[in-house]
């Protein structure tokens, strides 16, 4: 009878605690929405649900609470700790949606998050959002954020504590790892790299299907992305491709920028998988490379005349290789292992 009590007990402490965060979710969105109405409005005139919106704060929450269990968050380290949980949240599948239009309305703003972790004027209401309701939860014993105590003293401490102070230790970033890929994986570098910057992410599941195939409107993102050439103003005349499109600022902006030209028809066939060929081409014309002397390919007759110059420029610059029997296969689909190389070869190996 003891043990039932106490298993009852447990239950009904942790019903409660997840009632609580329900209703901090949903108190604080209600303020959320209420304080910053054009930033929920700027969301929602893009198809981004309420609903969304909540699950996205709540699992944020969550995220740092995991966080929380090997780098203490504190008031004075949350803005850190909230650009990391914001960034790997927006990442997943999910969200992806949610992910595009922030990139879409807020460009520099998620610039300034992946490459510096820092929140902009634009941001400051979902994190000050998040900060609320993990430290309300957490001061009421919820959470492992520490006491209220320990966060106001965190606030309390000068800029001059010492290095080896806890609150000033540097956040490290989410280890990234994928169930169906190790580190022997031929393109595992680029791969990490490429998730790691949010340029070419993974699934919900935990994997990250090599072996998939790329679609033309994903690789209009990647290069988008890979080249930090977001612009929310451009426009695409493309006649399948609409303005209420996820992808659509990403094809406006390549297509503005002159990397993608679409086909003679007017259509730019977002949903069709792209080859090798056209990968290759659409790099180079960012890339602007020039081919140097290279021996040919052996199916050098099937690369399309548009790509040749593309294709041989990047062989001359070692960003592919082409097969172990001396092929190319141009007008094959490409995999997302294949592109992940391609795009990790052309603009971040010599971050190295």
């Amino acid at each position: 009878m003891k043990k039932l009590t106490a298993i009852l007990t447990a239950l009904i402490m942790v019903f409660s605690a997840v009632g609580a965060l329900a209703a901090n979710v949903n108190d604080a969105y209600s303020e959320f929405k209420s304080k910053h109405p054009d930033f929920v409005k700027s969301l929602t005139d893009n198809n981004i649900s309420e609903s969304t919106l909540k699950d996205f704060i709540k699992d944020v929450d969550s995220y740092l609470t995991e966080m929380n269990k090997t780098t203490t968050v504190t008031k004075n380290n949350f803005e850190k700790c909230a650009m990391d949980a914001i960034m790997d949240v927006s990442s997943r599948e999910k969200y992806y949606t949610l992910q595009d239009t922030l990139i879409m309305l807020y460009p520099d703003a998620i610039k300034l998050a992946v490459k510096e972790k820092k929140v902009s004027s634009e941001f400051k209401p979902l994190v000050e959002t998040v900060k609320t309701i993990y430290f309300e939860k957490n001061n009421g014993g919820g959470g492992g954020g520490g006491s209220s105590s320990d966060s106001e003293k965190a606030d309390e401490q000068p800029e001059n504590t010492p290095a080896d102070d806890k609150d000033d230790v540097i956040i490290p970033q989410p280890a990234i790892s994928f169930t169906d890929m190790n580190s022997s994986h031929w393109a595992y570098a680029p791969v990490i790299c490429l998730a790691e910057k949010f340029i070419l992410n993974g699934y919900l599941d935990g994997t990250f299907k090599p072996e998939n195939n790329i679609t033309r409107a994903e690789f209009a993102k990647i290069i988008v992305s890979a080249t930090g050439s977001i612009d929310p103003y451009a426009l695409a005349t493309f006649n399948d491709v609409n303005n209420g499109d996820w992808y659509y600022s990403y094809v406006s902006t390549a297509y503005s920028m002159g990397y993608i030209t679409g086909y003679p028809d007017g259509s730019f066939r977002p949903n069709d998988n792209i080859t090798r060929a056209d990968i290759c081409t659409i790099v180079n014309r960012v890339l602007k490379a020039k081919k140097s002397s290279v021996a040919a390919f052996k199916d050098d007759s099937l690369i399309p005349s548009y790509a040749k110059d593309a294709v041989y420029a990047l062989n001359s610059k070692g960003i592919i290789n082409g097969y172990q029997d001396g092929t190319f296969a141009p007008l094959t689909f490409a995999t997302r292992a294949q592109t992940a190389k391609i795009i990790y070869g052309a603009f971040f190996k010599t971050e190295e």
